[in-house]
């Protein structure tokens, strides 16, 4: 039995940044440009809330979060931007294959994801959004 991943949360200024950055990056891997493609016909489908809407338990760019996946649990994940990534320090590049997978999701789905491995259940059991109120979200330039 597939099970089908809940519809995504997202502000339109983070829907416009994701997208953008979607189109924009160009992964040497092509596992990762499959997982990106995937996120962005999910974000064409998301349910797009004003800021002040966004659930508190809604993944979003700066969310820490702890999770559950075949290979164990992880905790204190925080999504940043490609450039801020570092797992040394738990912060995972929204644009990685689990960042793909985890933004816009609440707390407590389970989120079946295409990984190295196969597809994988990913379980969010915690987010954090108390980074999340002061994001200065970069507008591309020209605009």
């Amino acid at each position: 039995m597939t099970m089908e991943n809940p519809r995504l949360i997202v502000s339109a200024k983070e829907r416009e940044l994701l997208n953008a950055w979607i189109v924009g990056y160009n992964p040497q891997d092509v596992r990762v440009r499959e997982s990106l493609d995937q996120l962005y016909a999910e974000l064409e489908q998301a349910e797009v809330r004003p800021e002040d809407e966004i659930p508190a338990d809604v993944v979003r760019l700066h969310s820490i979060v702890d999770i559950h996946t075949p290979f164990g649990r992880r905790e204190g994940l925080q999504l940043v931007m490609p450039a801020d990534a570092d797992l040394k320090t738990n912060k995972l590049s929204v644009m990685s294959m689990m960042g793909a997978a985890l933004i816009g999701y609440r707390e407590g789905a389970t989120i079946r994801w295409q990984m190295p491995q196969g597809p994988q259940d990913i379980t969010l059991e915690r987010v954090d959004n108390k980074h999340c109120n002061d994001i200065r979200i970069p507008m591309r330039k020209g605009r």
